[in-house]
């Protein structure tokens, strides 16, 4: 499941790779630490914090975290776009082709600053995963890092359009920006 669509992603082998290899390595990066802080046994008691049904509610968390990143994107796109839902476009699709069974893109509806464009497709990352993921390393609470590892590793097609703006200022996914 894609919170925003990543066009290169599917004819550049190099947007493959940075789609998966950089929240791969974060996420590693972060797991790591965490391991060799606070123990590996640790991080498992996840699931005890979530109560009786941890191993059921995990997934209900999973879940929950993907939808919360789509619904980053909106706040996002409509709090620095002209401040209206009606600046936010959501794209659902089912079966789309390929691998991937549900399609969603949350994007920008119209024109949008660059730098604006750029917080609305970060934001969910840094929210969702690099924020819980450091609270866990300074706290050493596993659930916390269970939710960045999952908010760090759904922002993989993010990170191909980052990129892809930074490379080209004009004209991004079909998305024209206006001067920042």
């Amino acid at each position: 499941m894609y919170a925003d669509p990543d066009p290169e992603c599917d004819d550049d082998a190099w947007g493959r790779v940075r789609a998966v290899g950089v929240p791969v390595a974060v996420a590693a990066a972060f797991a790591g630490v965490y391991v060799a802080t606070y123990g590996f046994d640790r991080y498992l008691d996840y699931t005890a914090m979530l109560g009786p049904r941890g191993d059921v509610l995990q997934f209900a968390l999973l879940a929950g975290v993907v939808v919360l990143h789509g619904a980053v994107h909106a706040v996002a796109y409509a709090l620095l776009g002209e401040g209206s839902w009606r600046d936010v476009t959501v794209d659902a699709s089912l079966f789309p082709g390929g691998l991937d069974p549900v399609r969603v893109a949350v994007l920008p509806a119209g024109p949008i600053r660059r730098s604006a464009y750029l917080v609305g497709v970060a934001a969910p990352g840094v929210i969702l995963g690099v924020v819980p993921a450091m609270w866990a390393l300074a706290t050493g609470n596993p659930l916390a890092l269970f939710v960045g590892l999952v908010g760090v590793l759904s922002a993989g097609s993010d990170v191909s359009e980052s990129l892809d703006a930074i490379r080209h200022p004009d004209v991004v996914s079909d998305r024209e920006f206006v001067s920042s």
